[in-house]
């Protein structure tokens, strides 16, 4: 959600409606560790980018078209129109992110932050930027209960966006809410490598999610364990 790129898909919309080509435009804003930053207006997206990606290229590859993905709705939009799959999978994701180490942009030939051996960084960003916090080194359990408590804590989320209504040609401000994690719910878990994680650790992660989210009635219904959004080498 760097503000730069927004205003670049936003132009792009408006240039494929000018050449008569359906187009939607979905804001991913999943990350619970940054509202603002110095590049971002609100939420930034992270890990729920390739959920996304999948879930929706999967419908379009099932051969929905642009209107059939958009009215795949099961609650109505503020605006009274069918609430799009993207949208659907957007309010319902929330993820955060932590480093032990930065990576090493090759064009720059050093880190893009340096880190102790004895601290670790919250709340990092999908192309390794800088996080929330930094904190001392801490345990896999400790580490990954910190993160769950932000993600499973993190209450209802309201926000205007901006949408891309094709009637009129011309963008329109909608209120979006994504509502809080509730006993009951049932979830995909993502537990992503920036790079430089070996499975073994994030297995040793997703262990801990696991049981966090059985403590609070939450079903697992599919996991997610791999290197699926890189940073070059960050671990």
């Amino acid at each position: 959600n760097y503000t730069g790129d927004v205003l670049s898909f936003e132009m792009a919309a408006e240039l494929l409606h000018g050449d008569g080509i359906a187009v939607q435009n979905i804001l991913v804003d999943d990350d619970v560790a940054v509202r603002d930053s110095l590049f971002t207006a609100g939420r930034r997206g992270v890990g729920l980018t390739v959920l996304m990606e999948k879930i929706v290229g999967a419908a379009a590859a099932a051969g929905y078209d642009l209107d059939q993905c958009a009215d795949l709705a099961r609650r109505v939009h503020p605006h009274d129109r069918p609430m799009s799959l993207a949208r659907r999978v957007n309010q319902s994701g929330r993820s955060m992110g932590m480093a032990l180490t930065s990576c090493i942009v090759p064009a720059n030939g050093k880190p893009t932050f340096d880190l102790g051996a004895d601290e670790m960084e919250i709340g990092i960003g999908i192309h390794g930027e800088p996080g929330q916090k930094r904190m001392p080194l801490a345990t896999v359990d400790e580490i990954t209960a910190m993160l769950m408590e932000n993600i499973l804590d993190d209450g209802a989320y309201t926000r205007t966006a901006r949408e891309w209504d094709r009637d009129a040609g011309d963008w329109v401000d909608v209120t979006l809410t994504n509502a809080p994690f509730a006993p009951g719910d049932q979830v995909i878990a993502l537990v992503n490598s920036m790079g430089g994680t070996p499975l073994s650790e994030l297995y040793a992660v997703y262990r801990k999610v696991d049981e966090l989210c059985r403590a609070r009635a939450i079903t697992i219904v599919r996991n997610l364990i791999g290197p699926y959004i890189t940073s070059l080498e960050m671990q």
